[in-house]
């Protein structure tokens, strides 16, 4: 099999969607004696910011010296970003092997092979890959939900909720508690759980869910606290990184804040948007429930693996001048996130603010839009190519009546290029909606074409 035969097979398992639930994923792990018993791990689950906060977990654990797998999806270019080891994407050959090893196990087994899902084989995939390369800790990232997520039969060292919105309704229910009912569903018996959650519905479900589990349950804002304290250049990072934005809010390529839990500390990151401080802040509560359960780091291990933390897509910047950003926030928590950000974007309109937008047909559109309009002089709906994504005409049915022009181009590619002929200096661009149109942005400024399995 080659590695494009090993994608074509994981691409036609999509056909088969998504049907939560945790026996088929049981049998699987079976047949290939349970690689899931084979290595420590962390399980990280919530509506937005999960990503972001595996990626520190897996960049301080790095920094401290342990070979690290870290699973999380979707990619952005390429399937091997979802599985690495140690920062490295799993490689191509690895991917074949493993997709034939998975395919023959499941091969002459009644109904297995028509029923897997595509998230459900390549989970199997993961873990199997890391099993076999002997990694010393896991930093898995939920796929959607908890409850009955094919991740969920781990056994963590600790779990987290990073915090809960409205996401996925028709699969996790249409009201925030009952989504949070779904995440809570990774607590595992006196496994200590950390969340930064902060509506006392959710709170008070949690703490429910804990004493009934014996599981320890830590808080952003009661057990641990963040304190912001400054922004400004981050001298650490490499001089791509430290020139990369010039705009008016000025160069804000780092954020400080206070952070108090087991111990006090004054901690940097690299991630931007305020939302990346209590992201950081659920991570250093994971890190620290680490250490009591004997995973060793040291001080420095901790504050400078934070700080190297990179995670594309996520209000990353392409290009300074003029400045194009990426964002692949795809519901109402991720969009009001980059909408506060936005608002510190050339906030007295020396240059024209350019939107370009790719939906998903399945989520609250109007409520993406909300605040990011106020920010956008223009507007560029566009659709990533992937079935789920919604018809430049079903976006501009959900504008409203906003001061902001609009454009339809159907493609992301062409999309970017329109924009870029209209590009003043001085003028920004932000790119967002779905982490697949990200994805194909990325491409694009990259050069090269996104792989076609996405979902």
């Amino acid at each position: 099999m080659s590695y494009a035969g090993a994608l074509d097979y994981l691409y036609h398992l999509q056909w088969h969607g998504i049907h939560p639930g945790l026996e088929r994923m049981g049998r699987l792990l079976s047949l290939v004696n349970h690689p899931e018993r084979q290595f420590r791990s962390v399980h990280i689950g919530g509506t937005n910011g999960k990503g972001s906060t595996a990626a520190m977990t897996a960049s301080v654990l790095l920094r401290g010296g342990y070979r690290v797998g870290l699973y999380t999806s979707p990619h952005l270019i390429d399937f091997s970003e979802r599985i690495r080891i140690s920062g490295v994407p799993i490689p191509a050959t690895e991917i074949v092997r493993l997709t034939g090893r998975l395919r023959g196990a499941i091969e002459g087994i009644s109904g297995l092979g028509e029923e897997i899902t595509f998230f459900e084989f390549t989970t199997a995939l993961a873990f199997l890959y890391f099993a076999e390369s002997g990694i010393d800790l896991a930093v898995v990232e939920v796929g959607m939900g908890g409850r009955f997520d094919a991740t969920n039969l781990l056994s963590p060292l600790v779990s987290a909720i990073v915090q809960i919105d409205l996401d996925h309704e028709r699969y996790l229910g249409s009201t925030v508690l009952k989504i949070a009912a779904e995440k809570a569903g990774i607590v595992k018996e006196k496994t200590a759980v950390v969340t930064g959650a902060t509506q006392p519905e959710v709170l008070a479900l949690f703490e429910e869910t804990a004493r009934l589990k014996e599981a320890p349950l830590i808080r952003l804002d009661h057990e641990i606290t963040v304190e912001e304290i400054s922004s400004g250049p981050l001298e650490a990072a490499e001089p791509v990184q430290r020139n990369a934005v010039n705009f008016a809010l000025g160069d804000l390529l780092y954020q400080r804040f206070v952070y108090r839990g087991r111990k006090e500390r004054s901690v940097e990151i690299s991630l931007l948007g305020r939302h990346q401080i209590r992201n950081a802040a659920v991570a250093l509560g994971i890190l620290e429930q680490l250490q009591e359960r004997g995973v060793s780091l040291s001080d420095g291990a901790l504050l400078e693996g934070i700080k190297e933390t990179r995670w594309e897509g996520r209000l990353e910047v392409v290009r300074k001048s003029p400045l194009i950003l990426l964002d692949g926030a795809h519901n109402r928590s991720g969009a009001k996130a980059l909408g506060a950000f936005l608002a510190g974007v050339d906030p007295d309109r020396k240059g024209k603010h350019w939107l370009i937008a790719g939906i998903m047909r399945d989520k609250n559109i109007p409520e993406i839009f909300d605040p990011l309009l106020p920010w956008a002089d223009e507007v560029v709906l566009t659709r990533p190519d992937i079935e789920r994504a919604a018809d430049p005409d079903l976006l501009a049915a959900s504008l409203g009546k906003g001061p902001c022009r609009f454009t339809r181009i159907d493609r992301v590619p062409e999309a970017i290029s329109h924009v870029e002929l209209h590009l003043g200096q001085e003028d920004s661009l932000v790119i967002t909606g779905s982490l697949y149109t990200v994805g194909e942005a990325k491409a694009f400024f990259l050069g090269t074409t996104p792989s076609l399995i996405r979902g």
